[in-house]
């Protein structure tokens, strides 16, 4: 029986992270994966310029690492950096009936939030909560027009077509929550080379969103973490018993784990790689930081997968 093969991209500043995967009755099984990392200047994620310098060396470069695994498949699902776009967490009072009246509502919403040079824009929302009184709370993303439309030229140029869109920190967080009982209430911190991304649970409903470029220093990482929590801090008499996750793609992790147990004042779990978890007893021929690096490659595969099979 033949198979459709599931392709997941996590394209960042650095290189190329991809994952193929299949559906088999109710699991997911890999097929592969591979990486690449990028020549000096390739990619520079911007929230308002096209973010690939070098096209020809960007589609030479999705070929070599997507054409092994891809089969015949050309659908992909992409997992763009979090400094190309923004995310934002929304509380919507006003009913609607569909998605498209939903996005009129963002839209109008996103007015005062969004920079005032970025008026091309495409956005799409998540429901994450539906409430009593009808208002809902959406995750909802937004990319600059030129910014989406050059990727997608691209990859089309290589031969494939984005048929799912995403950003890193969501990629990520698909990755480990289909495989790994998180919780209710939990921070997940993700660091992945120089980027930070910092998501925030209550009561299984995502309640914070940030990501930020940072140098690959643990105590940097930790007064950014401390500085960006402040506020959350505030309206959270209760974080203090939250558990604290840590997935990154460092070769040693010693002193970023007690860097971010620091900023938190609790231990805190590094979690191990999904995409080994997913292998079972099956041999990756990766190391174990590239494993774990892939994690938004796969989450963004298995998000299409679970579009489809609803």
């Amino acid at each position: 029986m033949l198979r459709r093969n599931y392709l997941g991209l996590e394209i960042h500043r650095e290189g190329l992270r991809a994952v193929a995967v299949q559906r088999r009755g109710s699991r997911v099984a890999l097929i592969g994966g591979q990486t690449l990392n990028f020549k000096e200047g390739v990619l520079l994620p911007s929230v308002l310029q096209p973010n690939i310098n070098k096209p020809e060396q960007f589609v030479n470069a999705v070929r070599e690492v997507l054409l092994p695994l891809a089969k015949r498949e050309k659908r992909l699902a992409v997992a763009l950096p979090d400094a190309a776009g923004h995310v934002y967490l929304l509380n919507i009072d006003t009913p609607f009936k569909n998605h498209a009246e939903g996005l009129d509502i963002v839209r109008w919403q996103l007015k005062d939030l969004l920079p005032p040079k970025l008026t091309r824009y495409a956005a799409d929302y998540q429901v994450i909560e539906e409430r009593d009184s009808g208002g809902r709370r959406l995750l909802v993303s937004v990319i600059a027009e030129d910014v989406l439309h050059q990727y997608e030229e691209l990859l089309t140029q290589a031969g494939f077509a984005a048929a799912l869109v995403d950003f890193h920190a969501m990629s990520l967080y698909n990755a480990y929550r289909t495989k790994i009982e998180l919780g209710s209430d939990f921070f997940l911190i993700g660091i992945d080379d120089n980027r930070l991304c910092m998501l925030a649970f209550e009561n299984h409903l995502l309640d914070l969103c940030r990501s930020k470029t940072i140098s690959e220093d643990p105590e940097r990482i930790f007064h950014e973490i401390n500085r960006s929590m402040v506020a959350y801090r505030r309206s959270h008499g209760t974080m203090s018993r939250t558990k604290v996750y840590l997935h990154s793609n460092w070769q040693q992790t010693d002193e970023l784990m007690a860097a971010v147990g620091s900023a938190f004042e609790r231990d805190v779990d590094l979690l191990p790689s999904p995409l080994q978890l997913l292998a079972g007893s099956q041999k990756l021929n990766i190391s174990a930081a590239d494993a774990r690096g892939m994690a938004p490659a796969l989450g963004v595969a298995e998000r299409m997968i679970q579009r489809v099979a609803k």
